[in-house]
């Protein structure tokens, strides 16, 4: 009986200890792979070995995911540095950074399942910011500012919200005035490219409004990622635009990546060509814009963005209307993960024309608050973007 007694009592030693030293959860691995990409990448050295050895074994007991996302931009956010930022393959994020990227990362295929809006958290919950002209959530009757609460009577996730709906008919219910019964709509998800979204989004936001008398036109460039974005403002100027008096380019939120060539679209030294034929006909080949600009820019006017809305500032080629921008004009690049996952890393600094404007941003010259939450379709800052505009017109 003491035999048997004693070898009961090792038995349950033995598992007691291997409670005690339980093998580690699954994420260590990923969140080591994390801390050792900054020691060995991050711009700084001395910082990036700082954080890296602060951080050393931080995802040990990760439940799941979605908290090693949270715990993995909460420790990146330390670095207190643009461009920095974890994406699971899960989030919106990746798709959008695996297409900007497509030919650094060699995906086999992007694509996102959404309704085509561009949605903010905030302590309330989330908002729907921007609604994008003929895709799903405009066709639905989405407006900026809805507040979105339940997809097919779950809470609204934003990993998760559409997923395994593409070309299903989704319930979809917002408030939209506070405290109001919510609004139940019905709306079709699709898979797209987000390149390919934001490049249709683009187009279908350009238009000339009469606006106090003038011709205005306007774009929205959500993303300035690729040559493609660049292209189409200088097509769309060149023909949509040509008769316009005036011209609001929408930098808010999205992405950045313009190239510093971007400017060039409005350097008053290009010259105005025009030909005429053996008829008398005569034909203007205008190949940079010369009329005004307003620049609509916000705090997620990001990257490639604040510079050009700095370069068009300082050599008074448009007015900023909005709110100051970002201040996040570190290069970074993507860095794949040994499960698929993305790490964005800030790997160089630098300054532009001499001047920094990481953590600063580009203070514009016409203030507008926003007012997002139970917008109702409003939105001021791009009301008063046309004023701006309308008001610059001589004559």
């Amino acid at each position: 009986m003491a035999v048997q007694t004693a070898r009961w009592l090792a038995v349950a030693g033995l598992l007691m200890s291997a409670s005690v030293h339980a093998a580690p959860g699954p994420y260590l691995k990923l969140g080591d792979e994390i801390v050792g990409l900054v020691r060995t990448r991050f711009h700084d050295p001395t910082k990036g070995a700082a954080w890296a050895d602060a951080h050393q074994g931080y995802a040990a007991d990760v439940k799941d995911a979605e908290d090693f996302a949270r715990r993995t931009n909460a420790a990146l956010a330390e670095l207190k540095v643009s461009h920095t930022t974890y994406y699971p393959k899960q989030s919106p994020g990746h798709a959008a950074v695996s297409s900007i990227f497509q030919g650094f990362l060699k995906p086999k295929k992007v694509a996102a399942t959404g309704i085509g809006v561009d949605v903010m958290e905030t302590p309330d919950g989330f908002f729907v910011r921007h609604v994008f002209v003929e895709g799903p959530g405009a066709k639905a009757g989405l407006l900026r500012g809805d507040r979105l609460l339940t997809v097919e009577g779950q809470p609204f996730h934003p990993w998760r919200a559409f997923a395994n709906r593409t070309g299903k008919a989704t319930r979809l219910t917002v408030e939209r005035t506070k405290g109001a019964e919510p609004l139940s709509l019905t709306v079709t998800p699709r898979s797209m490219d987000p390149r390919k979204e934001w490049l249709a989004y683009q187009k279908a936001s350009s238009r000339v409004v009469e606006h106090q008398g003038r011709r205005v036109a306007y774009q929205h460039l959500y993303s300035c990622a690729g040559e493609d974005h660049q292209q189409l403002l200088e097509e769309t100027l060149q023909d949509t635009f040509a008769d316009a008096e005036a011209l609001v380019i929408d930098f808010r939120d999205g992405w950045g990546g313009c190239s510093p060539a971007f400017v060039n679209l409005f350097n008053p030294h290009v010259p105005t060509m025009v030909s005429t034929g053996r008829d008398g006909k005569t034909q203007t080949l205008a190949m940079a814009w010369h009329k005004p600009v307003v620049l609509l820019v916000n705090g997620n006017s990001r990257s490639g963005k604040e510079l050009v809305a700095f370069a068009m500032k300082r050599h008074r080629l448009a007015t900023l209307v909005g709110q100051r921008t970002a201040g996040a004009v570190m290069a970074g690049g993507p860095q794949k993960l040994s499960n698929g996952d993305l790490l964005y890393l800030a790997v160089m600094d630098g300054t532009v024309d001499g001047e920094r404007l990481e953590g600063v941003g580009v203070p514009v010259d016409v203030e507008v608050p926003d007012a997002l939450p139970y917008a109702t379709g409003v939105d001021p800052q791009k009301a008063r973007a046309l004023d701006v505009a309308a008001s610059l017109v001589k004559g």
